[in-house]
C-alpha cells in the first residue's frame, strides 16, 4: 500500500501521534524501531496490525479529516440498506465537515444520543461534536473536550464498520477503510480507497 507524504498529518514523529492513544504489544515494539509516522504506519501495515494503523490513521488526521474518514467507513457499512437512526448522523457529521462550525458541531449530538451512541454513523456524528467548541450545553461555562475524544470515536467508526455485518470479511475491509485514510492524509477526498 503506498504511503505518499502524508502531508496532512498533525505531525511527522511517531511517537507524538501514538501518545494519543495506547498502541497494542506489536505495535509498540514497531514503535522503538520506527521515528516518523509514516514508518510506523507502514510497518503496521505490513505486520497486518489493522487496528493499530486505523488508530494511528485517526490521530494523525486533522479533526475534520478524521470525521469525513469516519463517514466514509459508516457509508460503506450501510452496505445497500439504511439502518434506522444511521442518515441522521451522517448528515449532521457531514453537514460539519462541509461548513465545520458551532452550530453544525452541536446539531451532530442529538441524533448520535438518539442511535444510543451505537453505530459507525452515531461515533461519526459523536467525533464531529467532540471536534472542539464545549461539551456544556450553550449557556454553561465552557468545557472543551479532551483533544483525544474526536480521534477515538473516528477510529471506533472506522473499527466497527469493519466488523458490523461480517467478521470474516474484516481483513479486507480494513485494508480498504486504511487506504482511504491515506489518500485523505494525501489530500484526496477517501474515495479512492473504495469507500463512499
Amino acid at each position: 500500500m503506498a504511503l505518499g507524504d502524508l502531508h496532512k498529518f498533525r505531525a511527522a514523529s511517531a511517537a507524538e501521534i501514538a501518545a494519543g492513544f495506547e498502541p497494542g504489544e506489536g505495535a509498540r515494539a514497531l514503535l522503538a524501531r520506527h521515528t516518523t509516522a509514516g514508518a510506523f504506519l507502514s510497518a503496521l501495515i505490513a505486520a497486518r496490525l489493522w487496528v493499530d494503523a486505523i488508530r494511528l490513521l485517526a490521530f494523525a488526521l486533522p479533526n475534520r479529516e478524521g470525521v469525513w474518514w469516519a463517514c466514509l467507513a459508516a457509508r460503506d457499512a450501510m452496505d445497500g440498506e439504511v439502518p434506522a437512526g444511521w442518515l441522521p448522523c451522517l448528515e449532521a457529521a457531514e453537514a460539519w465537515v462541509y461548513r465545520p462550525g458551532e452550530d453544525t458541531r452541536r446539531a451532530a449530538f442529538p441524533p448520535a444520543e438518539k442511535d444510543a451512541f451505537e453505530s459507525p454513523a452515531a461515533y461519526a456524528a459523536l467525533a464531529a461534536f467532540w471536534s472542539g467548541g464545549s461539551l456544556a450545553p450553550a449557556d454553561a461555562p465552557e468545557v472543551p473536550p479532551s483533544p483525544v475524544l474526536c480521534p477515538t470515536a473516528v477510529a471506533a467508526a472506522v473499527m466497527l464498520a469493519a466488523v458490523l455485518h461480517d467478521p470474516r470479511q474484516a481483513e479486507a475491509k480494513y485494508r480498504k477503510f486504511i487506504a482511504a485514510g491515506i489518500n485523505i492524509a494525501n489530500g484526496g477526498n477517501g474515495r479512492t480507497g473504495g469507500t463512499g
